[in-house]
């Protein structure tokens, strides 16, 4: 099995400066995909993810850890 897709985020709390880059893969082979793993966890803030069908989890809020100030996101391509 490898990698047929990715979803890449980063966040960024707007108080601290603080940025993170969060990932979630899409695995399977030639013959179709096995699902979308979550995103990988956060360090530096808590993340709430919904599953967002055939383009993977979306981030549905992130809060810094330290501040508890809501974070910046933006979906890489």
């Amino acid at each position: 099995m490898g990698t047929i897709d990715k979803n890449t985020v980063t966040l960024r709390c707007p108080k601290c400066d603080t940025s993170e880059t969060l990932t979630a893969v899409e695995y399977g082979s030639v013959y179709g995909s096995s699902g979308w793993g979550d995103f990988n966890e956060s360090t530096y803030f808590n993340v709430s993810s919904e599953n967002g069908g055939i383009g993977g989890p979306q981030i549905v809020s992130a809060k810094c850890k330290e501040c508890n100030c809501d974070a910046l996101f933006e979906r890489e391509n």
